[in-house]
């Protein structure tokens, strides 16, 4: 099963086994506590960033990635007032390999390989090197491609097979977001989100190229040989690996500390979040190769040379097999409930990319409830909910505010209170389309406002009867 980073399909929902602060005397029973964070003030700017692995592995994932994309749009479409106002962009995992010349990595001509450029793909309709799609106050919009927005996607994202085979998501997405690179792309005021699809795990080394010297190393070598192999190595570390070229299984398995050929993953995390004031600004999802919770890595013998290690793949499916991206994981790790993974091992993506999709439309402020309500009064009519619903200012320092909203059928008319609505344009996916909506009377409140929900949820296959 794919590690999920949101267990209920949005980044910003977190399960907990009890509950937290104005939650203190619920119980929980028979069901769990679920809790979204989500900005009061709706912001509809978002730049997307998708790193896209271009080697020689990827061509029918690329394709999924562009035959599925519609699933993601159509989930941003039910955001109140439609699409929100997006830059798209594309960038390879290529970077090059520090000056060695390695076929499809870095050439005399390119030798830091696509260098976190974005790229168009040659598709017909762009006009810039992202697509830009924004709401005009008349309501019409201004776009600088022709065509369908997943038309034109579905072209960008099939960067073709012929790219690195050492992987650098990572050092690709840092310097895509670099200061002078790709002019436009990154707006100050947007949100921002970075999309990892791949079927390796991160590589990104230190510069100089030391990781891809020595092309004849055999396994007796300090390097040992050059494959993708050398990643793992060096660039990962498990608990009980003392020889990480014996063939077994290995667990606890991470980036490496101090790695002496590869970029720390924390560097691109404190670089990402540094991007924005504040890290609820910024979400970040993989559809990568699974990492189980045992974090495991299988070495096995290389069928090209079985006197070689190689990573054993940790999922397979009919587009094909991924190895685990436990440097990737780690990087989503990161940033919290802003991050999902799912697996790449699908058929299809469109699950994963729905999912995605639903995290990004909790981060820019639409509060639909993935879960069932518990009901705590089956003797009424309808669901009667036990949540606590919470306004927080300065969610993030030492200035950090509460004000607790009371439910809208405790208050008399009294605002500002909270209630459900069935809203099927806006929740389409969610259980009873369950929007909560917080009635202010027409009161403002300060941008660095949060509204944080908690409710008790239950899972109607095991609850008892009228629970749910």
């Amino acid at each position: 099963m794919p590690r999920l980073l949101a267990a209920i399909g949005l980044a910003s929902v977190a399960l907990l086994g009890c509950a937290e602060r104005s939650l203190s005397e619920l119980d929980p029973r028979p069901g769990n506590v679920v809790k979204l964070t989500l900005p009061v003030n709706l912001n509809r700017n978002i730049d997307i960033l998708f790193v896209i692995d271009d080697s020689g592995s990827m061509g029918e994932e690329q394709a999924s990635l562009a035959r599925n994309f519609p699933a993601f749009i159509n989930v941003l479409n039910t955001i109140p007032g439609g699409l929100p106002d997006v830059h798209i962009g594309v960038v390879s995992s290529n970077v090059g390999t520090g000056g060695v010349n390695i076929g499809g990595c870095s050439s005399a001509t390119q030798p830091e390989g696509d260098d976190g450029a974005l790229q168009t793909n040659g598709c017909a309709g762009v006009t810039a090197g992202y697509l830009e799609d924004i709401r005009q106050p008349d309501g019409s919009r201004t776009r600088n491609y022709s065509g369908a927005l997943a038309d034109v996607f579905t072209c960008m994202a099939q960067l073709g097979t012929t790219g690195c085979g050492f992987e650098a998501h990572l050092e690709s997405a840092f310097r895509a977001l670099s200061p002078g690179k790709n002019a436009g792309f990154l707006r100050p005021d947007a949100y921002l989100a970075i999309i990892f699809v791949a079927d390796e795990d991160d590589c990104s080394a230190l510069p100089g190229g030391a990781l891809f010297g020595d092309p004849m190393a055999t396994s007796g070598s300090p390097l040992g040989p050059r494959t993708s192999f050398r990643c793992w190595e060096f660039g990962v570390e498990c608990d009980n690996a003392p020889n990480p070229r014996a063939f077994g299984t290995y667990t606890g398995c991470r980036p490496r500390a101090a790695s002496p050929y590869l970029q720390g993953v924390q560097r691109y995390v404190d670089y990402v979040k540094s991007l924005k004031s504040s890290p609820r600004k910024i979400v970040v999802a993989g559809i990568i190769g699974n990492v189980d919770e045992q974090r495991t890595s299988v070495v096995i013998a290389d069928p090209d040379d079985v006197t070689r290690p190689m990573l054993a793949p940790s999922c397979t499916s009919a587009v094909g097999v991924a190895a685990p991206a436990h440097r990737l994981q780690a990087f989503l790790d990161g940033f919290g409930d802003r991050a999902t993974s799912t697996t790449i091992c699908n058929d299809n993506l469109t699950d994963a990319l729905t999912q995605i999709g639903e995290m990004m439309k909790i981060t820019l402020g639409v509060p639909c409830l993935d879960a069932h309500l518990a009901d705590r009064n089956p003797s009424l009519p309808g669901v009667q909910p036990e949540c606590a619903v919470t306004d927080v200012l300065h969610p993030d320092d030492d200035r950090r505010t509460e004000t607790i909203i009371p439910a809208c059928d405790t208050t008399g008319g009294a605002t500002p209170c909270w209630r459900f609505v069935s809203d099927a344009a806006a929740c389409p996916t969610t259980p009873d389309n369950r929007e909560l909506v917080v009635d202010r009377g027409g009161a403002s409140v300060p941008d660095d406002t949060y509204l944080e929900i908690q409710c008790v949820v239950c899972d109607p296959a095991t609850a008892p009867e009228g629970s749910c």
